[in-house]
């Protein structure tokens, strides 16, 4: 009984312990869920804080970039527009020696002046200064050159060398590594000057007192003899004085010299266009820094110039001229000293002179009968009212044949001088377009008119009314171009005329 009994509160127990089990596997099941309930909430809250601040901060970035890509392009668009690139300042030893965009051309100068450093001493030059380069954005127009680079490098070197020095009137131009340098430089550049070889008959020095010596000098003075030589050829430039020869335009006389009508112009107050034979203008002329004189002993055949006859002749209008007989020069065995300055001849002194043949006189007929109105009389008068807006010479690349005067549409023109009208009509270029043939050597031509009085052989006295002023042909404004032919050839109209 016992045994049964007790096996029955064993099964009780077993049943009772299986019930709290269950209850408590329910109740930790329930607490689990819960549990990951919160923790998922807790999870979800921080991810969407995490995403929102991610976010904002996203925006901020995104504001950033669009400012910044805003401002890179403004700074291209700025750059762009004033020729403005990234590049470098470059220092060295404290000192800014200019502006590069490639590191690469100052690695190339220093080389460069290492090399010309190891000419001079003999041996390789031991160059310990370092560039520093410095991020800057740079105008295109201040970026230094290989040369200037190596110039400052150079200036930068505290180096005194011993050179010989070449001066010009006291002042010191270079030194070179010896004095047979310093006598090659010399030497070539008086052959620059001297266009035959230089023989035992000529005398050749300078002008100016030069100079050699041995001292020390510091280094950025010391040049190789080519570099000497072409510091030598550098010219200056001074004022001088142009004589107006007959001929002679203003646009002639600023080809001469290498300058504008306009600085002529700005340099001369009191000349206008209209310049007259004999007048003086001051002109700017490159003079190089050291002038070569040479005095040499020459036979030469020269001309000897016929002289001109003039005679009266009654049965000629004023003003014509006719060639009765031509001259003819003659000529001369001379011997004579020839003294040039730089290649010029600046002075002639005649030793001797035999005659070999004699020069013949031209004989020329000039008229005295009065003329009629309507033929030349050998000058002009304006042929317009109105301002000149362009000058006789080169235009454009090409050789501007006459003056344009600005005025207004369909105002008078009329003949500069009396005359047979030999052309009115269209021309390619100038529209209508009149001629008249002074006959006394001298034609005057009217172009862009807006319409024309005449026709051709019409005769016309100075004064009349031929044309009206305007814009046809190839023109870019109301105005007339006006022309003077003497002997066929064209010339400046504002040596007849004055605007």
């Amino acid at each position: 009984m016992n045994g049964r009994t007790d096996n029955k509160e064993k099964i009780k127990g077993r049943s009772f312990a299986k019930k709290v089990f269950e209850l408590q596997k329910k109740r930790a099941s329930f607490i689990y869920k819960k549990t990951m309930l919160k923790v998922a909430e807790i999870l979800k809250t921080s991810y969407m804080n995490s995403v929102v601040s991610l976010w904002n901060e996203f925006k901020i970035k995104i504001a950033g970039g669009v400012a910044t890509l805003a401002a890179v392009a403004l700074i291209c668009a700025v750059s762009n527009l004033l020729n403005w690139s990234f590049g470098y300042e470059v220092i060295v030893d404290g000192e800014n020696i200019g502006l590069v965009t490639d590191k690469s051309i100052v690695y190339t100068a220093i080389d460069e002046v290492k090399s010309n450093l190891s000419e001079y001493f003999g041996k390789e030059y031991v160059y310990e200064k370092e560039p520093v380069f410095v991020r800057r954005i740079v105008a295109e127009k201040d970026l230094a050159t290989k040369k200037e680079l190596e110039k400052q490098l150079l200036s930068n070197i505290d180096t005194m060398v011993e050179a010989c020095t070449v001066a010009v009137d006291g002042e010191v131009l270079f030194g070179v590594s010896d004095e047979s340098a310093a006598e090659w430089v010399l030497s070539k550049y008086k052959q620059k000057y001297t266009s035959e070889t230089i023989t035992d008959d000529m005398i050749v020095d300078f002008c100016e007192d030069v100079e050699t010596d041995t001292a020390f000098v510091h280094i950025a003075l010391l040049k190789t003899p080519e570099a000497a030589l072409e510091i030598l050829s550098g010219n200056t430039s001074e004022l001088a004085t142009h004589t107006v020869k007959n001929d002679d335009t203003l646009w002639d006389i600023a080809q001469k010299y290498g300058t504008t009508v306009e600085h002529l112009l700005a340099i001369n107050d009191s000349v206008s266009d209209n310049i007259k034979e004999g007048m003086e203008i001051k002109v700017e002329k490159a003079v190089p820094k050291l002038s070569v004189r040479s005095v040499q002993t020459v036979s030469l055949t020269e001309p000897v110039p016929y002289q001109v006859e003039q005679i009266k002749d009654d049965s000629l209008y004023e003003g014509r001229t006719v060639v009765s007989r031509e001259g003819k020069d003659g000529s001369a065995r001379v011997l004579a000293r020839i003294t040039k300055v730089n290649g010029i001849e600046t002075e002639k002194d005649v030793l001797e002179s035999e005659t070999i043949s004699q020069p013949v006189a031209k004989i020329e007929k000039i008229g005295t009968k009065k003329r009629p109105p309507t033929t030349g009389s050998g000058t002009f008068i304006n042929p317009s009212y109105g301002t000149l807006s362009s000058r006789y010479g080169r235009r454009w690349g090409r050789n501007h044949t006459g003056i344009d005067v600005a005025g207004s549409y369909n105002s008078n023109i009329k003949a500069a001088d009396g005359g047979i009208v030999t052309y009115s009509g269209w021309m390619s270029g100038y529209g209508n377009y009149i001629v008249i043939n002074h006959e006394n050597g001298y034609q005057t031509a009217y172009g862009h008119c807006a319409s024309r009085s005449v026709d051709v052989g019409d005769r016309v006295a100075k004064g009349d009314i031929i044309a009206k002023m305007g814009n046809t042909g190839r023109s870019t404004g109301t105005h007339l171009h006006f022309e003077v032919r003497k002997n066929g050839q064209y010339v400046d109209p504002l040596k007849y005329i004055s605007y």
